[in-house]
């Protein structure tokens, strides 16, 4: 039997619903609608997190996503990888799955990165499409507004339903996937398990070295070490002075 949320299958709609509406917004945003940074992974997987149930799974896989990515810009004919549709995948399968088991780990993480990560890939030959379809509807408004056709304003946000539509759609098939993930990481083998979490530690430190890059100034690689030993120091002090830990979370097959 297939792990599910509290509230059953019905509940399990309806976060694919409340998934594949955000992830929509999130991508009409990303073609320039208002600009808000919605569509980053560093803003989306914790609002998408908060509004499936968990925000502290979204913003933990949100970071390292945003990390990865930072460094791509679309620009002219140059398209990078979609961002923002492998985050909507990956968060709206993770957090569910992880409320069904009980808590997400570190190989659940991994696990949703290597199933969802095409997404990133299929994402650009969709922008690539969307691109294409906006120039033509683009040519068509142009030609109305000439004429004087109030239609125009129809066909500008036309350009927006493909985006918004593809998104939510994705978002949607992946939420309602989050049982089969849960299953496959609750029968998963100690060393499967083993090497996805190991994965996952890697995922932060390629993150890391692509974000340095990405900063075009001669002290990046300084102000990011100094970064990261303030972040090292900070949570030291608070355990130390707390003793406070996250659990890992404790797995049991569903009756």
């Amino acid at each position: 039997m297939l792990p599910l949320p509290d509230g059953g299958f019905l509940h399990l709609l309806r976060l694919c619903a409340v998934a594949g509406l955000a992830s929509g917004v999130a991508a009409v945003e990303r073609k320039g609608a208002a600009q808000l940074m919605l569509s980053r992974p560093l803003v989306l997987a914790p609002a998408l997190g908060l509004l499936l149930g968990d925000v502290w799974t979204g913003l933990l896989l949100g970071v390292p996503l945003e990390l990865l990515f930072l460094g791509g810009v679309n620009l002219g004919g140059s398209v990078p990888q979609n961002e923002t549709l492998l985050c909507a995948g990956m968060v709206s399968a993770v957090v569910p799955a992880g409320i069904a088991l009980g808590g997400a780990d570190e190989a659940l993480f991994g696990l949703g990165l290597a199933g969802f990560y095409p997404l990133a890939v299929a994402g650009r030959w969709l922008e690539h499409r969307t691109e294409a379809h906006s120039g033509r509807l683009a040519a068509r408004v142009l030609e109305q507004t000439e004429r004087g056709d109030p239609a125009a304003v129809d066909q500008q946000l036309r350009a927006l339903v493909y985006p918004f539509l593809t998104s939510a759609l994705v978002a949607f098939i992946c939420a309602l996937s989050s049982p089969l993930l849960a299953w496959t990481r609750l029968h998963a083998p100690e060393r499967l398990v083993s090497g996805l979490t190991g994965g996952w530690h890697a995922v932060w430190a390629l993150g890391l070295a692509v974000a340095i890059r990405a900063v075009r100034d001669p002290r990046a690689l300084r102000l990011s070490l100094f970064a990261a030993a303030g972040v090292l120091a900070l949570g030291i002090g608070y355990g130390l002075a707390t003793g406070d830990a996250l659990p890992a979370p404790r797995f049991e097959a569903p009756r």
